[in-house]
Order: structure tokens, then sequence, then C-alpha cells
């Protein structure tokens, strides 16, 4: 299972298309609030969530899921990082991909937290 968090429907629409071709079962939200609400998150799942959302920032959101114990792995998708952005992500153990996402890193990324979360 694969959350997708991302302001843009034409980002959310692609990714469910790819993430599904590959196997995944993708849910899609457009804003932090509205995935805030889900009560449907299995355990085992990873969130790839925009950092620039009309709600909250990315990482934000992230802050708020570990407050209430979630553990699920994480991708954050940017443009243009900032080296300060990348650091915090990366201290936090938060994954950064760089939009626009191009080749298989996105992908790389969701199967290697998935199994690592195993």
């Amino acid at each position: 299972m694969v959350y997708i968090v991302d302001g843009d429907a034409a980002v959310r629409r692609s990714l469910r298309f790819a993430l599904g071709i590959d196997g995944f079962t993708v849910r899609t939200d457009a804003n932090a609030g509205s995935f805030l609400r889900r009560d449907d998150i299995p355990a085992h799942a990873c969130l790839v969530v925009d950092h620039h959302l009309v709600d909250m920032s990315g990482l934000d959101l992230i802050e708020r899921l570990r407050l209430r114990g979630w553990t699920m792995p994480v991708i954050l998708t940017v443009t243009n990082p900032s080296s300060a952005l990348v650091r915090r992500a990366a201290s936090s153990g938060i994954a950064l991909v760089e939009k626009p996402l191009l080749g298989t890193a996105l992908l790389d990324h969701i199967r290697a937290a998935l199994s690592a979360s195993a």
C-alpha cells in the first residue's frame, strides 16, 4: 500500500497509474488535512508526500504523524531542495526524491522502504 499526498492532481493520477502497474495499491490525497483524517492506514504502508502542500509542509505532516506514533516509511518529494532541507530530511531518516520524478528513483525508494519495514 502506498499513500500519495500531493496538491497536483496530475501528479497524483500519474503516480497512481505508474505504481498500480507495478502492483501497488495506491490511495491519494490532495492535502495533509485529508490524509490526517484517514482511519484506513495499514501498518505496512509507505507515504509519498510532496514538501509543498497547501495546508502545511510535507515535513510538518511527517512530524505530526510521528507524534501520533506512526512509523511508516516516508518519501518526501520536492522541487529544488535546499541543502538545509536535504540535511533535515536525512537527519530524520526521510528519503528525499527530487521532482520532476523521472526514471525509477521513486519506485526504487518505495520498494526499499517497504522491504526495510517488513
